[in-house]
């Protein structure tokens, strides 16, 4: 059956990109680094209830006035008065040859900053800019915010939890003093995942990302504090929140996570595309789902979608990602001629990973039902057992 709405088209040339440094030095130890393409994408284009949107609702923007101008990095509530940055936005801003600033004049936390351009719907919070606690050398800062924002806005958990190469990870915060970006495809820890006392990553960042939480994706933890990047070899930096945590006489470790069932994630960017834009899939789940893919159109036309389409990359222990990006060996390109309006695009887990078609169907069915429904992601019943899914929706414009 030919995929409505979308051509799978092979991508003639091969190879990875190579690692690219932004343009503009902002705060930071070195450039931030885009790895493989930049894959930061605005938050608000997930759905409100997905993990690191709820997560996401502790990290702010930090607006840095000096005398010699005003600067963003970003901080997060780690409890109901204290955010956590980088020491080289605050205080270290006044030694940054760059900003040729000898005052701070005010530093505010800016919460709620999730729709791009509108900064004016952000909640703003003063700040005191004289730290709680600081260290220059893991380049780290407490400070105070005033007005009980964590009755609005959740703290984040901190872990002391040992780094592994490719444990998958969230990076949420505000590059170039944008609103909410997260970093998520292809963002996990680097091999080797620690370097001289340094966390290795391979999350894309730009300025205004120093102070970001580097979240372990399957605890729902931090367990590093973003701050730099080397375009020399392609990898960014932060410091590990276990030597933070064992030097910090204010931060507190949380409890370590309990397991629980990893959800079912389903990603797609852009939102909206024109003829010839390019869409990018990424969903995350068990590894002992095998997923069946399937597209909706607007017309109601199902279209399974091969599985040897997607790369399947481990996250971490019992997850597993499958994706489509641009670059890749296979892409899902907008042709002239499809249709119009408004697809869906998802994914179905259950028992034997459905390979019979009358399985498939079945389950369908229930699956369709709830998509109309409003319900882009949950669980139905089937005659095979209970089936869960994830879809998204994109508009072919």
């Amino acid at each position: 059956m030919r995929l409505t709405g979308l051509i799978v088209a092979t991508v003639l040339s091969a190879g990875a990109a190579t690692a690219q440094s932004t343009q503009e030095d902002w705060l930071g130890i070195e450039n931030e680094v885009a790895v493989q393409g930049y894959n930061n994408e605005p938050i608000s284009t997930y759905d409100e209830q997905a993990d690191f949107r709820k997560m996401g609702r502790g990290v702010g923007m930090l607006s840095i006035s000096t005398d010699g101008g005003t600067f963003p990095c970003t901080a997060f509530l780690v409890s109901e008065k204290y955010l956590l940055t980088n020491h080289h936005c605050v205080p270290g801003v006044l030694k940054d040859e760059r900003v040729n600033a000898t005052k701070i004049l005010a530093v505010d936390w800016l919460a709620g900053f999730h729709e791009p351009g509108r900064m004016e719907e952000a909640e703003r919070f003063s700040v005191n800019p004289e730290p709680v606690e600081t260290s220059e050398d893991l380049d780290y800062t407490v400070l105070e915010v005033t007005g009980n924002p964590a009755g609005k806005y959740p703290p984040l958990p901190l872990a002391a939890t040992p780094l592994r190469p490719g444990m998958p990870y969230w990076i949420i915060g505000h590059p170039m003093g944008k609103s909410q970006h997260i970093s998520r495809e292809g963002c996990r820890a680097a091999d080797p995942p620690m370097n001289d006392n340094r966390l290795r990553h391979t999350c894309d960042t730009l300025g205004g990302n120093s102070g970001s939480p580097i979240i372990d994706s399957s605890a729902r933890q931090v367990v590093g504090l973003h701050n730099s990047g080397n375009s020399r070899v392609g990898i960014n930096f932060g410091i590990p929140m276990t030597m933070i945590l064992s030097h910090s006489k204010v931060l507190k470790a949380a409890p370590p996570a309990r397991d629980k069932p990893l959800p079912l994630v389903m990603t797609l960017y852009p939102d909206a595309l024109d003829v010839g834009q390019e869409v990018s899939v990424v969903a995350d789940m068990p590894d002992a789902c095998t997923p069946a893919f399937v597209a909706l159109s607007p017309s109601s036309q199902l279209t399974p979608i091969p599985l040897d389409f997607f790369q399947k990359v481990p996250l971490g222990p019992g997850q597993v990602r499958y994706q489509i990006s641009p670059g890749g060996r296979y892409g899902l390109v907008i042709e002239e001629g499809d249709e119009k309006g408004a697809h869906k695009l998802g994914f179905l887990c259950g028992p034997g990973g459905l390979t019979e078609p009358a399985a498939l169907q079945d389950a369908l069915r229930g699956v369709v039902a709830s998509l109309s429904a409003g319900q882009t992601s949950g669980e139905v019943a089937s005659g095979a057992g209970p089936v869960g899914y994830a879809f998204r929706t994109f508009e072919v414009r």
